[in-house]
């Protein structure tokens, strides 16, 4: 096989630093949309009180899921996924 055919088939990993600055950039920009909805909510006219009870609402639903993103539930849930893939790979062998 020719060395070019096995670099195309070889995927480019991502850095550690590329993911950090992905997730920073990511991190920041949710700030800033979380921002705007939380400013343009509150200080419409007619909203005011209806406004930050909406962004209330919308928080509590956003903290619940944060809570539990960060548990470990995903990690859980691929470590259960990878076990069972490699039963399965294991049984076609025998």
């Amino acid at each position: 096989m020719p060395k070019e055919e096995i670099s195309q088939k070889v995927p480019k990993k991502e850095t550690f630093m590329q993911g950090v600055v992905t997730l920073i950039f990511s991190q920041v920009l949710i700030k800033l949309l979380g921002l705007i909805y939380t400013l343009y909510l509150t200080n419409r006219e007619g909203f005011g009180d209806k406004g930050n009870g909406i962004v209330a609402a919308g928080y509590q639903i956003y903290a619940m899921l944060l809570t539990i993103s960060s548990i470990g539930v995903p990690n859980a849930i691929s470590k259960l996924v990878s076990e069972r893939i490699a039963v399965r790979r294991s049984q076609r062998w025998i």
